[in-house]
């Protein structure tokens, strides 16, 4: 694994497996109390916290990113209903408290949200959530956590399987990246690189899928996340690279029936707008690449694959 430089170390304490108490208010004012489970990951030497949580009906994920030119945190909420990113909260840890604001999504209007974490200690944390209904003068509390560290793992959740797409790429793989060494200049200079590593794992019983790849010529990592749209029954795909902690813009698609995944959207390249393309082809060496278009599509020129050997075989 590609060594960083510890960035932080504000939500290592979430790495592990953990027993939670909710209370959520209810519309009549009265709190209705609920218990789940939680695990947690760290990517990138602290700059990335993952979690998911696992309650009665379903799963959650707190994907947490870390800036490190203003110390701040951004964190996205996906619920496993939707497979959607929430519009994120964005804060900082002050003597050992963690308050993040920004706007929730209530279905028919956007409210003022602030989350906290606080009480850290080994083997417990406490989270809470509070709306404003006055632009941030007030705050009302409607549904905190408690969190207690287990020993064990907990128990996947039964319920139905939405999708198995990427259930493929679970494990410990050897990277082959073959690169374009200038796109959309015509060139055809090619460059490869190995000595990758890449691991891979599923949450939401598959419906979410994440890996982070060392990329040793750079200097870098990488981190893929991918989220299953139950409605639309397509994936978006949001890249994370360790040098800005940012999620880059997504690409969205699906796979068909010959094994073929093909995801677009918009993006750029050296300031230039472009159309990217990601394909996946699926088998015992699964093999993902990288398109560019300049002609809304009309043309494609690939300018990266990455060619994935299981470790170990």
């Amino acid at each position: 694994m590609t060594t960083l430089t510890k960035l932080t170390n504000d939500f290592d304490f979430l790495t592990g497996h953990f027993d939670v108490a909710h209370r959520v208010l209810q519309a009549t004012g009265e709190w209705k109390e609920f218990t789940g489970t939680c695990t947690g990951r760290t990517h990138f030497d602290g700059g990335v916290s993952i979690d998911e949580a696992r309650f009665a009906g379903g799963y959650g994920l707190s994907l947490r990113l870390y800036d490190p030119a203003d110390e701040t945190w951004t964190i996205y909420w996906v619920n496993s209903k939707t497979g959607k990113l929430q519009p994120p909260v964005r804060g900082k840890w002050t003597d050992g408290v963690a308050t993040l604001y920004g706007e929730d999504d209530l279905g028919d209007r956007m409210v003022p949200v602030r989350l906290r974490w606080s009480d850290i200690t080994e083997e417990t944390a406490h989270w809470e959530q509070a709306y404003s209904s006055d632009g941030g003068e007030t705050w009302e509390t409607n549904w905190t956590m408690d969190l207690t560290r287990r020993t064990t793992q907990p128990l996947p959740l039964d319920l139905p399987k939405v999708t198995g797409d990427f259930d493929f790429f679970v494990g410990s793989w050897d990277v082959l990246h073959r690169r374009l060494v200038s796109p959309l200049t015509g060139s055809d200079e090619w460059r490869e690189q190995s000595g990758s590593t890449s691991e891979a794992y599923t949450l939401f019983n598959g419906a979410v899928c994440v890996d982070e790849v060392t990329l040793p010529a750079d200097g870098a990592r990488g981190m893929t996340v991918r989220l299953y749209d139950v409605a639309a029954g397509t994936w978006s795909i949001y890249w994370i690279s360790s040098r800005r902690g940012v999620l880059e813009p997504p690409v969205h698609g699906g796979f068909g029936a010959d094994g073929i995944g093909v995801l677009e959207g918009p993006d750029e390249h050296e300031g230039r707008p472009v159309d990217v393309r990601f394909r996946w082809t699926t088998g015992d060496v699964p093999v993902w690449e990288q398109f560019f278009s300049v002609d809304d599509g009309a043309t494609w020129e690939s300018n990266w694959t990455m060619t994935f050997s299981r470790r170990g075989v």
